[in-house]
């Protein structure tokens, strides 16, 4: 099977930023780019191609829900992880309607987060070609 290259990273903080793009290029060897915006994602993404794009849900302007809607009408088919702070039931529920691959609860591991994001990739991967797999919790990775 085919491994996880190529992470699309969206957030207005850059402290945040700055750790998640370090944390993934040197525990998860993975290539890594930063966006702050949801319009820079949009553009990004164009010429990136990522293979999992991971996006704070709160963003100013854009923000995650509006930019993954608007990387599925651009034609971008990828698996797409929302990032937020959110614990409210109720809340989470709505951003899970809006289709995510899965929600990451800030602040998150850093330690796990290129496993985690590996096998969250994995799983969408497989359901894609019609092979089994479970769906990715909080508690996995």
């Amino acid at each position: 099977m085919a491994q996880l290259k190529k992470v699309l990273y969206v957030d207005d903080d850059p402290s945040v930023c700055e750790l998640v793009e370090v944390v993934l290029e040197l525990t998860g060897d993975l290539e890594v780019r930063i966006c702050h915006s949801g319009q820079e994602a949009v553009s990004l993404s164009r010429t990136f191609k990522p293979e999992l794009i991971v996006m704070d849900v709160n963003m100013p302007g854009m923000d995650g829900p509006t930019t993954f809607s608007t990387l599925k009408r651009n034609g971008v088919q990828v698996p797409v992880v929302f990032a937020t702070a959110e614990t409210n039931p109720e809340e989470l529920q709505k951003l899970w309607r809006q289709g995510p691959e899965e929600i990451l609860i800030k602040p998150f591991d850093p330690h796990t987060l290129s496993t985690r994001l590996k096998t969250i990739w994995r799983a969408a991967h497989r359901a894609e070609f019609g092979g089994e797999a479970a769906p990715c919790t909080e508690n996995q990775a």
